[in-house]
């Protein structure tokens, strides 16, 4: 790798993230989030998927064409805008549709397609965001519709709404997929047989950290972001030395104030001051020109200094960095 500049993707340490979830919260069927680019990671990374994960789960019809740019084959549950400009690129794309009300439902009827659809009904039995009346799925059985194809549902309830919600679905409960659990519900739920994952699989642990307590990360961030020491100063003042180390990794490359180390050769280094095209680190009398410098990884994952906003963080370094995997690179994010 001749770039100075690049990112890294960890597929072992993301097989791992997936290995645990499956042995500690069991779900028949695990659904993962590759909205926004698979969250600037790169979609490539499906690739090295066999049979860890089931279904993918995408907000956008972008996102649906770039994971069938590199898999023909695996499902993928859509659940964003539908109208009658893209539903039917959604199902020559074979996505599994999530409709939240019934008028979508009746929309794609009206176009008369001759293609069969899956959908999933997303029912909340508040009414805010999905179905919330049982007329409308015996409206939808009455149809009869040979195209029209439901996989399952759905929900995101609180525990109070729980036996409202059973009887809102009590004519589709045998259905394939039923999806009540989701990054921030991993115990599973009583009629759930399925759950969207994001961050974990990622490596984003979310816990809070403990006051003079050392906390150990469950998941192991994949994204490793690297550069190197160009140049090493060396300070003399009042006859003490001290070194500072010029990374070429600046705000115009997406380094952040928040992020306060870099790590190198086994140890946490305190940034300086950025500038536009590179940083000063502080360093020691150890560190040599052209060594590796990782901005964020899991020995110094991205979490430490965002918190809860960490997956949406990633963008920072989603321009014009090259993305390498075990077997490929990706030169420009955007485009792949």
């Amino acid at each position: 790798m001749d770039k100075i500049n690049y990112i890294q993707i960890n597929t072992n340490d993301m097989f791992d993230n997936i290995k645990y979830l499956k042995e500690h919260y069991q779900f028949s069927y695990y659904i993962f989030d590759v909205s926004n680019n698979a969250f600037h990671h790169g979609m490539y990374l499906i690739k090295y998927f066999d049979q860890q994960i089931d279904y993918l789960y995408v907000h956008s019809l972008e996102d649906l064409l770039l994971i069938r740019k590199y898999n023909q084959n695996i499902s993928v549950i859509y659940h964003g805008n539908i109208n009658q400009d893209n539903i039917f690129d959604l199902i020559i794309n074979n996505a599994i549709i999530v409709i939240s009300n019934i008028d979508t439902l009746k929309m794609i009827k009206e176009a008369n397609i001759k293609d069969t659809l899956n959908f999933l009904f997303l029912v909340d039995p508040t009414g805010f965001y999905g179905i919330s009346n049982k007329q409308d799925i015996l409206d939808y059985l009455e149809w009869n519709d040979k195209y029209l194809h439901l996989v399952g549902v759905m929900a995101n309830f609180e525990e109070k709404n729980y036996e409202n919600f059973k009887y809102i679905i009590r004519p589709i409960q045998s259905s394939k997929l039923m999806i009540f659990n989701n990054e921030e519900k991993k115990e599973k739920i009583q009629g759930s047989n399925a759950i969207i994952l994001d961050s974990s699989i990622y490596g984003i642990n979310g816990t809070k950290k403990k006051l003079f307590q050392k906390s150990e990360n469950t998941f192991k961030q994949i994204f490793c972001f690297y550069s190197k020491i160009t140049d090493l100063k060396e300070v003399i003042h009042n006859k003490k030395t001290s070194y500072i180390a010029i990374v070429p990794f600046g705000y115009h490359h997406g380094m952040n104030d928040r992020i306060k180390s870099v790590f190198i050769h086994n140890k946490l280094y305190s940034v300086l001051k950025i500038y536009n095209e590179f940083m000063y680190i502080e360093g020691d009398e150890f560190l040599k020109k052209d060594m590796k410098v990782e901005i964020t990884s899991k020995q110094n994952p991205l979490e430490n200094y965002f918190k809860d906003q960490t997956l949406t963080y990633f963008s920072f370094f989603n321009s014009n960095h090259p993305i390498v995997f075990d077997d490929y690179i990706l030169e420009k994010m955007l485009i792949y």
